[in-house]
């Protein structure tokens, strides 16, 4: 596929994904996390960043367990689905390790049943440095077309009932083009699990917003879920601690958990 046809079919399988509590859709003051996702097969199961879900890393049981938490995802042109969280935020507890390690991967599954949303297949092989790649998101850097929210006049009542919608409308997909400029394999196993996958750098970057998107290869298969922007330290002398974005942007194959994915959507 050319990239052309990479990024339409991206449009169609990358959503935005928002996660609160309570009962008012949409209501940024009520919210989690906004991210992105990507749909996997055609019963509409979207693959996501675990953080995305629940605001933060490591995920706690009550995070995923929590009834009063929606989360809605809609593509581009899409409306807003509602889904529930299968799997999110794994852990993996070594005994030689203080802390358990947590891959900030989460499967969603759409309450409505669905049966023919459009879709990125799972690549299943290693990948290696040097592949260029697409990635798409909803960062929140981006602005509507003429910066029409910042016209709007906020003090009237229909606009302050609209404001929410078109606050998360400001959040548009960006495609970027990259390549992966590292890799490295890695093994998790607790003696009863083992996971084995990659995590990447791609050397482009997508600001906050872009978390659970999808990293694919040449043939739209999802190699990479986006789950944070490399950061790097700049040694000033006024600020030593001062820790910037690298211009990198680093992803979590799928691969990792794949087992687990599997074996969800076998007994769905």
């Amino acid at each position: 596929m050319n990239k052309i046809e990479l990024s339409d079919a991206l449009e169609k399988t990358t959503y935005l994904v928002n996660s609160f509590f309570g009962q008012e859709p949409l209501n940024l003051e009520n919210s989690i996390g906004i991210g992105s996702g990507v749909a996997i097969n055609a019963t509409g199961d979207l693959l996501t960043a675990a953080h995305v879900v629940t605001g933060r890393i490591p995920v706690r049981p009550e995070d995923v367990r929590d009834p009063t938490v929606i989360i809605l995802a809609r593509t581009k042109a899409g409306k807003f689905n509602q889904y529930y969280t299968v799997r999110c935020g794994i852990d993996i507890q070594n005994p030689l390790m203080k802390n358990p390690i947590t891959v900030d991967l989460a499967l969603l599954r759409p309450i409505s049943p669905q049966n023919d949303v459009p879709f990125l297949r799972l690549n299943r092989n290693p990948i290696k440095v040097g592949l260029e790649v697409l990635m798409a998101g909803f960062p929140d850097d981006m602005e509507l077309p003429l910066s029409f929210d910042q016209s709007l006049d906020k003090k009237l009542l229909e606009v302050q009932f609209v404001l929410p919608r078109v606050q998360n409308a400001r959040h548009l997909l960006m495609v970027k083009s990259g390549m992966i400029g590292y890799e490295s394999n890695i093994i998790l196993t607790d003696g009863k699990l083992k996971l084995e996958g990659q995590v990447f750098y791609v050397d482009n970057q997508l600001q906050l917003g872009a978390s659970g998107g999808p990293v694919v290869n040449s043939d739209g298969e999802v190699i990479g879920i986006i789950t944070q922007r490399a950061i790097t330290s700049v040694p000033y002398r006024e600020t030593p601690n001062l820790r910037v974005p690298s211009g990198s942007t680093v992803a979590v194959s799928p691969r990792l958990i794949l087992p687990l994915i599997d074996n969800e959507i076998a007994n769905r």
